[in-house]
């Protein structure tokens, strides 16, 4: 149970994050950018937000980790 609690934990964290970093850049977008990265991922390198977007994308994916791997062990009780 407690690593339900901690992988729950984490992906809501990592959302907040990743939701919080999302809303910012939208509201400052770029005026120039290349194709191949887009607007959006152009604005995240230039406002400096590269590290904590993928720390954000880190924590949902080891929370959905520890979500998935608790619901196929089976309890030894």
């Amino acid at each position: 149970m407690k690593r339900v609690l901690i992988g729950g934990f984490l992906m809501l964290i990592g959302t907040i994050w990743g939701l919080a970093i999302c809303i910012f850049c939208g509201m400052n977008l770029t005026n120039g950018w290349s194709t191949p990265p887009g607007r959006f991922l152009t604005t995240v390198s230039e406002t400096g937000m590269t590290l904590p977007f993928v720390l954000a994308i880190v924590f949902i994916v080891l929370g959905f980790a520890i979500f998935v791997k608790e619901y196929f062990t089976k309890d030894e009780k």
